[in-house]
């Protein structure tokens, strides 16, 4: 009979509830705040080369930058913000750009930040410190991740999304994958 695969499930924790985990907590400040390497899984880090999602041909520095510059602000992206380091942009957004859509916050999120994001993850940061994560999760270690937002929910769309909670689901979804593999 085969082993059942096994790993401890990565966690999102809210930044305001990093202090109410029990003593000895295994926990990873993933924000732009943190030690390095760790800060550079935010999407505020200067990687380069990162495919716009929505334009061929075009990349951003950051993150932050594909989000910021492809929200439409009276009218407009601002592709500017594809370059040097990630920054936040003013004004009320009346969606996000991808294509010729104009996509509605969670449909953004979903399809723009999050492959964004997981392109840097996979492409970008050292995949050594990746490894690591699910090496410690294939060992029953717990871990927990956050960032400086409280919201891991993409569905609430009163809060920023923190980016540690797609962190954890793309860990979770690598550790599964390769549990279930030979």
């Amino acid at each position: 009979m085969g082993r059942i695969p096994h790993f401890a499930a990565c966690v999102f924790v809210p930044a305001g509830h990093v202090r109410y985990l029990p003593r000895g907590s295994v926990i990873f400040d993933v924000s732009s705040y943190a030690e390095f390497p760790y800060c550079t899984l935010s999407p505020m880090w200067v990687h380069g080369g990162i495919p716009v999602p929505g334009m061929s041909r075009t990349t951003s520095d950051t993150v932050e930058g594909v989000w910021q510059g492809l929200k439409v602000i009276r009218g407009k992206i601002a592709p500017r913000y594809f370059r040097g380091p990630g920054q936040k942009r003013g004004g009320k957004p009346s969606g996000h750009q991808y294509g010729d859509r104009l996509l509605g916050l969670v449909e953004a999120r979903l399809k723009i930040y999050r492959p964004a994001y997981e392109w840097v993850l996979h492409h970008r940061v050292d995949a050594g410190l990746i490894e690591q994560f699910i090496a410690d999760a294939r060992r029953g270690v717990t871990q927990h991740f956050h960032d400086v937002g409280d919201n891991g929910d993409v569905h609430n769309t009163n809060e920023a999304l923190a980016h540690a909670s797609f962190l954890v689901q793309y860990l979770n979804r690598l550790c599964a994958e390769r549990a279930s593999s030979p």
